[in-house]
């Protein structure tokens, strides 16, 4: 299906660096811009950007496209593909007409707004050619108004782009290129049928470059259906952190973790940092109680109406907050580079994304840190990212009060020293005041203290003879977690139970397409899935537990009733189906006259989930001719 494209003048290795297309690749290239064909006017606007060296993706992606030839690139994120697609993108345009002749499609508006501005700017010195970003979540009229204007480069998610074709605001019949960034993380999400309708909207003579970060069978699908002998190329990368980002762990209960973060800020350990959930609402959770605590702080996340989102980032970049707490989802395409820390307030469960979080710090040779903060029940997980990175986490023990204030006073002591001056003049107010100047400068520098003093908040890990968890066996600490405790009480992740499993059909993709259409929680909400004959145990977020339970209390699944509730440590045989008596009679107790149309069970999926329409996750489920109750 393939032309190979094949490298032989070295093997590529690299560093690589999750971040904007100006990623540093520490590697010797032999080759510069300047051999790559491209137009003086673009390699004009490259020497005013400050790129000298292309990366690995660009040296071999851009003469095979301005060549001409589609593209499949398999590259991670940071990599430089920007620039990959853009620059040939930009030398296939004709100034003159006045037409959409470059679409690029990727999965979030923030991602087409950061490759709108990376193509703008390589557009400097290119007269008449203009990049719009077209995305839900925000007006209609502005990109109505940009379109009817006459655009060539035009960058959207797929739902949008698809509402614009709908309309007929948004043209295709001029398209030379179509260009699909992230296109597994597009397809995630549940944007295949979009991009699909859309492929088949644009003309046969159209060229396609694909980019992704893995090789999908439906990504094949796509390259098989759409593409004309496409050249493959692979970037390999075999490392997936650099090594200047320190990476450090703390074992802290979920309702330590704001103190925790509290006292790291308070010590200056973070100056600028970004703050990851799984949800948005402990995204929330975390700002209002950083908020009350006078911290600088503001939050992103899929909520949030797209001129707020705006605001919110601009404020971050011009550092007027000092911590922006974020989704995985609402983050992408954010670029900062003085984030000198990135917060792992709870582990992602995909370790792909630890890696794009902690690629936020540590950019343009700077130092950073990766702050991950992980509960008894995370150690497992944590090892799996551990072995997916190659690097083993360090632990870090939790400061105590009197280490906090003591890392206060020296703070404030260099605050000082610094802004001392051989000159300065004493105050008038202060001239008659009769004390010696130690006792000045002494109740001065009480006050200051007293001002910026935060009462330390007490939490579990200030007690002594907690044993790191990385040491241990399960069980080996003598303690054994109590069954029946409350959610509330867990650390970051609650196991439910449903009194169905393998007699009844039940398949792990059933199980969270339940979940997931029934209460709105971001991808990676519900985690491990085990299912036994009679009953199923599933790890969910602590976060929406709650709203699980009370959802769920009476639910149907594959045309079976099932009840979900915190799991007590019920043993296989109770609780599960069974077939029923010979009278015809249930197990199981009086369930009522009630509708069933009003229990808010799994309804079947609305097309997959589309981050910029609102619609939701979930997979079709089996149905059965007949209902069964037990």
């Amino acid at each position: 299906m393939f032309r190979s494209f094949v490298w032989t003048r070295r093997v590529i290795t690299f560093s690589f660096s999750r971040g904007p297309e100006r990623a540093f690749f520490p590697m010797t290239q032999t080759s510069s811009f300047s051999t790559l064909g491209i137009s003086p006017e673009v390699l004009e606007a490259i020497e005013v950007l400050g790129f000298d060296t292309p990366s690995a993706i660009q040296e071999q992606a851009i003469p095979a496209a301005i060549g001409g030839s589609d593209i499949v690139g398999l590259s991670h994120t940071g990599s430089g593909k920007t620039l990959a697609f853009a620059i040939p993108a930009l030398e296939c345009i004709d100034p003159d007409e006045r037409a959409v002749q470059v679409l690029a499609l990727c999965p979030t508006r923030e991602l087409a707004v950061q490759i709108c501005r990376e193509v703008d700017k390589l557009a400097l010195f290119m007269d008449g050619v203009s990049a719009v970003p077209i995305y839900g979540g925000s007006s209609f009229r502005p990109q109505l108004d940009a379109l009817r204007r006459g655009v060539q480069f035009v960058v959207g998610t797929p739902g949008r782009v698809m509402d614009l074709m709908e309309s007929g605001a948004l043209r295709l019949d001029h398209l030379r290129m179509l260009i699909l960034d992230e296109a597994d993380e597009m397809l995630d999400m549940g944007f295949l049928e979009d991009i699909e309708r859309i492929a088949e909207a644009m003309p046969e003579t159209k060229q396609t470059l694909f980019f992704s970060a893995t090789m999908s069978p439906e990504i094949n699908r796509l390259v098989s259906r759409f593409m004309k002998d496409p050249v493959q190329i692979t970037i390999e990368r075999p490392t997936l952190t650099v090594p200047t980002i320190e990476q450090l762990y703390y074992e802290v209960v979920f309702s330590s973790r704001i103190e925790v973060l509290s006292r790291l800020l308070d010590t200056g350990k973070i100056k600028m940092g970004l703050v990851f959930a799984n949800t948005k609402k402990v995204v929330d959770d975390i700002v209002d109680g950083l908020t009350a605590r006078g911290y600088a702080v503001d939050r992103l996340h899929g909520d949030m109406p797209q001129i707020m989102r705006e605001r919110v980032m601009d404020s971050f970049r011009k550092g007027s907050l000092r911590l922006l707490v974020a989704t995985d989802i609402a983050a992408r395409g954010l670029d900062v580079d003085d984030v000198d820390a990135v917060v792992n307030f709870e582990l992602p469960r995909d370790p792909e994304d630890y890696v794009h979080r902690i690629g936020r710090t540590a950019r343009a040779g700077r130092k950073g840190k990766a702050i991950t903060f992980v509960g008894r029940r995370d150690f497992s997980l944590m090892s799996r990212i551990e072995r997916f990175i190659g690097v083993k986490l360090t632990p870090e023990p939790v400061m105590t009060a009197v280490q906090v204030d003591q890392l206060r006073t020296e703070s404030l002591v260099d605050d000082i020293l610094e802004r001392l001056k051989p000159d300065a003049i004493l105050p008038e107010e202060l001239k008659d005041v009769e004390a010696a100047p130690e006792s000045l400068a002494a109740a001065l520098f009480d006050l200051l203290r007293e001002r910026t003093h935060r009462e330390v908040q007490p939490i579990p890990e200030d007690k002594p003879a907690r044993r790191p968890r990385h040491t241990q066996q399960s069980g080996e600490d003598g303690e054994s977690p109590q069954k029946g405790d409350s959610w509330m009480n867990k650390d970051d992740t609650v196991t439910l139970f449903m009194n169905g499993g393998r007699m009844i059909g039940l398949r792990p993709k059933d199980i969270a397409g339940l979940f997931y259409n029934t209460v709105e929680m971001e991808k990676g909400a519900v985690g491990d899935i085990r299912i036994f004959a009679k009953h199923s145990l599933i790890e969910v977020d602590a976060s929406v537990a709650p709203q699980l339970l009370n959802a769920l209390a009476n639910a149907t699944i594959c045309g079976y009733e099932v009840n979900v509730r915190e799991d007590k440590g019920t043993p296989e045989y109770s609780d599960g189906p069974r077939p029923p008596r010979r009278n015809g009679g249930f197990r199981g107790g009086y369930r009522g006259d009630r509708d069933r149309n009003d229990r808010g069970g799994f309804r079947g999926p609305r097309g997959g989930f589309r981050s910029d329409r609102g619609e939701r996750w979930g997979d079709r489920p089996r149905r059965d001719d007949r209902k069964k109750r037990f």
